[in-house]
């Protein structure tokens, strides 16, 4: 007995008092997040609070809308989760990523996302990405809204400025052998993301700011008047005789969370994953979560509305993973036992 109850004690009490006090705040100063292991509470809470039939329907309505990107994150999600789906989704799945209809979905993205810099699904993102880090968009950017800028126009600070520090970047990346390469990526997919419409208000007035500080438009207005804006071999030798005055100091944070963001979602679902981020603080909690989760980062966030580790850390979490540990501590017991039980059975009919 007090065994059983120094067990329970060392097993149970003490983990349950932790995450009390973890739950209240009681242990910020001594605690580090990184310390509690969030992947098991994270598919803790999915099992518990997401039902199949939800992903199924999920899944279904992505596939009527020729959504496949949407449906194969819901997919992962089920995979991530050990949640099963039904035969007929597997099925519709199986069917919707055949090459025939890959290739459908994908005709002319690419292009529209290479020329235009903008798009909607995961071909055209890689289209636009492919056309910045060549500068080939930076330059086409630099041309359209810098003329507005100085005509003094109406015109997008968040893409002009990304697009002359993606210039400066890449210069910077070349000059560097490739160390400024994350920054350059960064700037890239939050021009795309823009152009797509997935930053929120909050985040683009924060970046806005950011990027204003770096870029300095009045001083960047009176180079751009002097360059031939129509000749986009002008415009960037101007913007690259400019690139030195970009100051990059307090923009390499957000730059550094979205290439590592990329790393782990892939350029596509970097872009989408934006919708749920308000402000820079946000945008690395989602990076800590990419780091975690993986590729269904988005759709765990969607499932559960939340954006950040610390909030699948919790006691409720922490027994729901308990008892699915002790129901497979119990059911591998009882395997043991009954084929104990079995083979004892064998040798008496033997011997009989």
């Amino acid at each position: 007995m007090r065994l059983f109850n120094t067990l329970f004690v060392l097993l149970i009490g003490l983990p349950v008092l932790f995450f009390i006090a973890y739950d209240n705040g009681w242990l910020d100063e001594y605690v580090e997040d990184n310390w509690i292991p969030a992947e098991p509470l994270v598919k803790a809470e999915l099992r518990a609070t997401v039902p199949p039939e939800e992903l199924d329907r999920r899944i279904q309505d992505a596939l009527a809308k020729d959504d496949y990107a949407d449906a194969e994150l819901y997919a992962g999600v089920a995979d991530y989760a050990a949640i099963p789906l039904s035969d007929e989704t597997r099925a519709q799945m199986e069917e919707a990523g055949s090459t025939f209809n890959q290739l459908r979905r994908g005709g002319g993205s690419f292009f529209e996302g290479f020329v235009y810099g903008r798009g909607s699904d995961t071909v055209s993102f890689m289209g636009a990405l492919t056309s910045d880090l060549t500068v080939v968009g930076d330059v086409r950017d630099i041309a359209g809204e810098g003329e507005k800028l100085v005509r003094g126009e109406d015109y997008s600070q968040l893409v002009l400025g990304l697009s002359v520090a993606g210039v400066a970047a890449t210069a910077a990346t070349v000059g560097t052998g490739g160390a400024a390469l994350p920054a350059r990526a960064g700037l890239s997919l939050l021009k795309i993301a823009r152009k797509a419409g997935t930053l929120t208000a909050s985040f683009a007035g924060e970046l806005r700011r950011l990027v204003s500080e770096a870029v300095q438009f009045g001083k960047l207005r009176d180079t751009l008047r002097g360059a031939r804006l129509d000749d986009l071999g002008a415009t960037r030798r101007a913007v690259s005789d400019y690139a030195d005055s970009v100051s990059f100091t307090r923009l390499t944070p957000v730059l550094e969370d979205m290439n590592s963001l990329q790393r782990q979602l892939g350029p596509a679902e970097s872009v989408r994953v934006m919708r749920h981020v308000e402000n820079t603080e946000d945008l690395t909690n989602v990076r800590r979560m990419s780091e975690t989760v993986g590729p269904s980062t988005r759709g765990v966030i969607e499932l559960t509305g939340k954006t950040s580790l610390r909030g699948f850390k919790t006691l409720v979490n922490f027994i729901r993973w308990l008892f699915g540990w002790a129901w497979a501590i119990v059911a591998g017991l009882a395997t043991w036992i009954g084929g104990m039980g079995l083979r004892r059975g064998v040798r008496r009919l033997r011997r009989r």
